[in-house]
């Protein structure tokens, strides 16, 4: 998976941050990893990391005080969060709603692993974002916006309720919901 990423990003060219060809990332041992394949090969993939478990939280890490702020007001700890990190989708895959599918599929495990709260940062030069938007997350606006030279990109927080998804991908959800839900069963 790691070199799956690096490959991705590191591609065109246009990252070069990525020129090694991998991508390993802290918070891997601590995440799950939605990954889609075609036969062998990775066609895409997304962690999705209980924030309690994380060696690193990107969103966190970005603001320790407005992160402590937005579980405040909820209600919340550590434990009713998950952090989405490295979506990556396969290029002759972008365009099929691949994309989309991974996305709420981590709805599907946020609410399986029974949290309240989703977060994470996304890549705006490219609306990235705007997946995160599709599955209901809402752009904190109070975090700014962060020029990430490594990704060749400007970073937003996105955050949001797993239980509150936009009516138009309901029906998709309930359907990775199942599969997710029979992927994770004891065997």
């Amino acid at each position: 998976m790691s070199r799956f990423r690096g490959e991705v990003l590191g591609g065109d060219g246009f990252r070069p941050a990525f020129a090694s060809r991998t991508d390993p990332h802290p918070a891997d041992p601590d995440a799950y990893h939605l990954i889609v394949r075609n036969g062998p090969a990775i066609a895409g993939c997304v962690s999705v990391g209980p924030v309690e478990a994380l060696s690193v939280s990107a969103v966190r890490s970005w603001s320790p005080e407005l992160s402590a702020r937005l579980l405040a007001e909820r209600g919340l700890d550590d434990s009713a969060v998950v952090e989405i990190a490295r979506l990556v989708v396969a290029p002759e895959w972008r365009g099929r709603r691949l994309g989309l599918d991974l996305v709420l599929g981590t709805v599907a495990l946020a609410r399986l692993l029974g949290r309240r709260l989703m977060w994470c940062t996304a890549g705006t030069r490219q609306n990235q974002h705007r997946l995160a938007l599709a599955i209901g997350l809402r752009l904190r606006a109070e975090y700014g916006r962060r020029d990430a030279p490594e990704l060749a990109d400007t970073l937003c927080v996105l955050a949001g309720d797993p239980r509150d998804v936009p009516a138009p991908v309901r029906s998709r959800l309930a359907e990775l919901h199942t599969l997710i839900d029979h992927q994770l069963a004891p065997a």
